[in-house]
């Protein structure tokens, strides 16, 4: 369990089954109830020093707005048309790369405790269109299973997703603590996702996170007790040595799972908006990678240029089909130019929701 040093209870939250669950896991660590979140000091000056604090303090909080909220997407780049579920936002592990380090504006991690509310809201959006196949996922925001044993909301969340023939879960994380859930299986509705990226990267640039031998090893538990499993190859990064690193991690994961269980993989290289490059580098000083030279985009984040992308896509398109036949391989937020390149053709953001939704659909 991550280390929580510090928690402030928003006034309301304290009567919800979850809070009362977090404050008695965790009964040593001061709590304090505040008025609202507005008191937090917001993000200072030193913000490295605040990023620290705030993967060590949470907030309990009442989600007024919806939980649901489609992918946000980027004009002029291929959205999936994943549906996420705003459960936390901010995380206990600490990714070099992590784009949250720019959105974060409170010095805590927010766990929204009305969990009634969002089975609620959810089964009212699955009523409303009953024959619409919904893809979701908790790991937008933060990581789906990072802070589950404090808030046993995946427990609730399956077999939830289990009477709605036509949702689709995707719990996303570089965690590796899957045991507690393993009893809820099989249920072919729930997909187990994980991030991966070499274990040299794992080591230096994902604080906290579990070690890549261990997230397979989740993995693999999970694909025995009837779950479907994903996995993201993002961001992907360019740094010496990085082909034979990146093989390695392939080569791992085939030995770990069978392909047919594997629902898609997507890809997506290395991108943040320009302010946080300095602010990765403040943090994480080793953090060479970010100083590469890279590119001002049309959505405004630095990306490397169109061949080194190319480059990195194509030669993960060439191992990951070689290591797993057959695998629905995808692109996340990238232009169309890249998808004909790699693919021969470019899908549209609703061609590539249908082929996703169609892939999830096929239990």
């Amino acid at each position: 369990m991550p280390r929580i040093r510090r928690i402030y209870v928003e006034a309301g939250a304290q009567d919800y089954e979850m809070a009362q669950r977090i404050l008695t896991r965790l009964k040593g660590v001061p709590a304090e109830e505040i008025r609202d979140r507005t008191v937090l000091h917001p993000r200072q000056a030193n913000p490295a020093e605040w990023l620290a604090e705030s993967k060590a303090t949470l907030l309990l909080a009442v989600q007024k707005g919806p939980f649901w909220r489609p992918c946000p997407g980027t004009k002029n780049y291929i959205c999936c048309g994943y549906q996420t579920l705003q459960v936390t936002v901010n995380c206990p592990f600490d990714c070099s790369y992590c784009i949250l380090q720019g959105y974060v504006n409170l010095p805590a991690i927010t766990i929204f405790v009305n969990t009634e509310d969002l089975l609620a809201e959810l089964g009212r959006r699955f009523s409303q269109n009953p024959g619409k196949v919904w893809r979701l996922g908790t790991g937008e925001f933060g990581d789906s299973l990072a802070l589950d044993d404090l808030t046993g909301l995946n427990s609730r969340l399956i077999p939830f997703i289990a009477r709605h023939p036509q949702a689709f879960l995707e719990i996303k994380t570089k965690g590796h603590l899957v045991e507690p859930l393993l009893p809820l299986g099989p249920n072919r509705q729930v997909i187990f996702a994980w991030s991966l990226n070499p274990p040299a990267i794992v080591r230096e640039n994902e604080r906290g996170t579990a070690a890549l031998a261990s997230r397979l090893k989740a993995a693999r538990l999970a694909e025995a007790a009837g779950f479907r499993l994903a996995f993201h190859f993002d961001p992907i990064l360019y740094f010496p040595g990085w082909e034979e690193a990146y093989r390695y991690t392939v080569a791992r994961l085939a030995e770990a799972v069978s392909p047919r269980n594997i629902v898609w993989i997507s890809l997506g290289a290395l991108r943040f908006l320009p302010p946080l490059r300095g602010l990765i580098l403040r943090r994480f000083p080793a953090a060479r990678w970010a100083a590469e030279e890279m590119v001002l985009a049309p959505d405004g984040k630095l990306r490397y240029f169109h061949t080194l992308r190319m480059e990195l896509y194509a030669r993960m398109q060439e191992w990951l089909q070689q290591a797993l036949p057959g695998v629905e391989l995808y692109l996340c937020m990238e232009s169309p130019r890249v998808w004909r390149a790699l693919f021969g053709g470019s899908p549209s953001p609703e061609e590539l929701a249908q082929r996703l939704d169609i892939r999830a659909a096929a239990v």
